[in-house]
């Protein structure tokens, strides 16, 4: 999973890692997965495979593409 992390020395200035990949978290193990590919099922549902589990999670194309930061939302499993 790409993550971006900066930090700087002094007291007053810190910046935590922040997720540089769209993403998604996983309805079956709770993980948070990056999107690789958008698959297309028959029935025309998009969906994207789980890092962790493997389950293929169907979520809500939004346009943006798998390298801009963001959280899809899973709208259910795919058998």
């Amino acid at each position: 999973m790409p993550r971006l992390c900066l930090t700087r020395h002094e007291p007053r200035a810190s910046i935590s890692c922040v997720a540089t990949s769209l993403q998604f978290i996983c309805k079956t193990c709770k993980a948070i997965s990056s999107v690789r590919t958008f698959e297309q099922a028959r029935d025309g549902a998009y969906f994207c495979r789980c890092e962790n589990c493997g389950t293929k999670n169907q979520v809500v194309r939004t346009g943006q593409t798998p390298s801009q930061p963001g959280l899809l939302p899973v709208t259910g499993v795919i058998q």
